[in-house]
């Protein structure tokens, strides 16, 4: 070994050993354990020693919230403002735990405030996402930037309240001068933040301050759509409130209406329908694929049938619906609600379309329809169960659809074994044979 590289070697042992003897003081920190770390510290451990990421023994207790931790090791001589690798200071991680008290303690002590991330993220955007009035406060009061934005985003302080539902914070970052209509690099505003979060105050706050209810994201989906897609309910009403336009559709042509019409959601549908919604709109023409025939151009009272939306349909219908409009596929509102698998839809759909013997444009009858969609979320007994009101009323029980298959063949497949045992039942007490028998079809009177 030459004298250099045994010097080296010197040099990184008593390196080693220092940090060993310092990083115990950290330790102390993590193991939340207050009698090794005032043993240490009476000793004279270096509270300025770091980890191997930077960290100091005074930014775990911050992290850690541990304010009187932080307040010994602050009065031992800690330095403030030391960063570990990601920028993360004291007082970014006291401002991320909400702890105000610390954060202002760090701040009198001489905190830059004015410190980044690693990212760019403010101290204030920080604040903000952790919901602290306080802090924001503190942080405005000594300038900063409300509308200051991280360089790779262009996310601000009012952004991250927003989205992560902090109205106190949206309304005071409101009345400091926060852009309400200020948009990220991928085109999101503090409204549309606020929408994704579901948080009506916010959405409310912000339109009021001048936020545009039918503000569009770059892709051209308005702010409406973005709420009631993601079942922001609560935001849908409060954005119809507050001027958004009740007949915008996505790039498919579902409108807010078709939407909150296949979820069920009975106080949206009421809004929109008060607002102005069109009840007959349609979905944009599908292109058709494998053996089913194009499931397009559906209306919102379509949509509320196939997704047992019962309480919807009478809304609708109430409202003047079209009960003889027909999808693309050819199914009218008898077909479609047999496909929601249960028998509350089909019932309230046969006082309005009667026709029994229907068939969509792929020859599918009701029974096809009834055992085919069990995604929709029917279980086999209300599956069994609408079998049977469909054959009490009249509905073929073993009608080839265009590929050739029988609704017992349909549900075989899938496998489905209840409602095509039901089927075979009922052909059999009617005095006929089945086309094909389930594959697992067990004799009335016997057991499998």
């Amino acid at each position: 070994m030459t004298r250099l590289a045994k010097n080296g070697l010197a040099v990184f042992l008593a390196i080693a050993t220092v940090q060993a003897s310092d990083v115990r003081l950290i330790d102390a920190v993590k193991r939340r354990d207050p009698k090794a770390f005032d043993k240490l510290l009476a000793q004279g451990a270096d509270v300025n020693a770091s980890a191997p990421d930077g960290a100091t023994a005074l930014a775990w207790a911050a992290f850690l919230d541990l304010p009187d931790v932080a307040g010994k090791l602050m009065a031992a001589g800690a330095k403030i403002n030391t960063a570990n690798d990601y920028g993360e200071t004291p007082l970014t991680l006291a401002l991320a735990n909400g702890d105000a008290a610390l954060s202002e303690k760090l701040l009198k002590a001489g905190a830059d405030w004015k410190a980044t991330r690693w990212n760019g993220e403010t101290a204030l955007m920080i604040a903000a996402g952790a919901g602290s009035v306080e802090e924001v406060k503190m942080l405005l009061d000594r300038g900063a930037d409300v509308n200051g934005a991280e360089p790779k985003g262009l996310q601000n302080a009012l952004m991250w309240a927003a989205s992560e539902g902090h109205a106190a914070v949206v309304d005071l970052l409101i009345q400091r001068g926060g852009n309400v209509n200020a948009a990220s690099k991928a085109g999101f505003t503090p409204l549309v933040f606020a929408a994704l979060k579901n948080d009506a105050s916010s959405v409310k706050r912000l339109l009021v301050a001048g936020a545009n209810p039918n503000y569009a994201i770059p892709d051209k989906t308005r702010v409406l759509t973005i709420a009631t897609a993601n079942r922001s309910y609560a935001v849908s009403l409060a954005l119809l409130d507050g001027g958004a336009d009740p007949n915008i559709a996505d790039s498919t042509g579902n409108t807010p209406l078709h939407m909150a019409a296949q979820t069920g959601t009975l106080d949206l549908v009421k809004k929109l329908l008060a607002k102005g919604a069109q009840l007959n709109v349609r979905t944009s023409a599908a292109r058709a694929g494998g053996f089913r025939p194009a499931a397009g151009e559906q209306t919102p009272l379509l949509l509320a049938a196939r997704s047992d939306r019962v309480e919807v349909m009478h809304a609708l219908i109430e409202a003047g619906a079209d009960t003889k409009i027909k999808g693309q596929d050819g199914a009218g509102l008898f077909l479609a609600a047999a496909a929601s698998g249960r028998v509350a839809a089909v019932k309230y759909a046969f006082e309005f379309d009667k026709d029994v013997k229907a068939v969509d444009n792929n020859g599918r009858t009701a029974m096809h329809e009834c055992v085919s969609n069990p995604g929709n979320g029917a279980t086999q007994p209300e599956m069994t169960e609408l079998v049977q009101y469909l054959a009490d009323i009249g509905v073929p029980l073993d009608e080839k659809d265009a590929r050739g298959r029988t609704p017992i063949q349909t549900g075989d497949n899938i496998p489905l074994d209840m409602p095509i045992q039901r089927m075979a039942e009922i052909i059999v007490s009617r005095g006929g044979k089945p086309v094909q028998f389930p594959k697992e079809y067990v004799k009335p009177g016997t057991t499998r």
